[in-house]
């Protein structure tokens, strides 16, 4: 089948939607998402994400030195594996509670 132009399409009085269509093989014309059969879709937005902390979090803003911040997201990486990787905070927070289980 030869490809027609879009000023073919349109002297033949079709869209250039009904162009691009003819290439859709299935489509379902559904007012949500939830309306088109064997379909899993996920919580609307509002919802919120998922907890990934099971405590409360607090936000702390640091002002540190450029070697110290370098050093941390190093000693981060090092930490990490390739199934699990470990964020700045989960080392800082690692590190605190380690200090914390010394000195009780």
């Amino acid at each position: 089948m030869a490809k027609k132009s879009l000023k073919e399409a349109a002297a033949a009085g079709t869209s250039v939607f009904d162009t691009i269509a003819q290439g859709a093989q299935r489509t379902i014309d559904a007012e949500d998402v939830k309306d088109v059969p064997n379909v899993q879709y996920v919580k609307h937005a509002r919802d919120g994400r998922p907890a990934k902390y099971a405590q409360p979090m607090e936000r702390l803003n640091l002002k540190i030195p450029a070697d110290v911040k370098e050093y941390l997201y190093a000693a981060a990486y090092r930490e990490s594996s390739p199934k699990k990787q470990v964020s700045v905070t989960e080392y800082l927070c690692q590190l605190v509670r380690e200090d914390m289980e010394r000195h009780k």
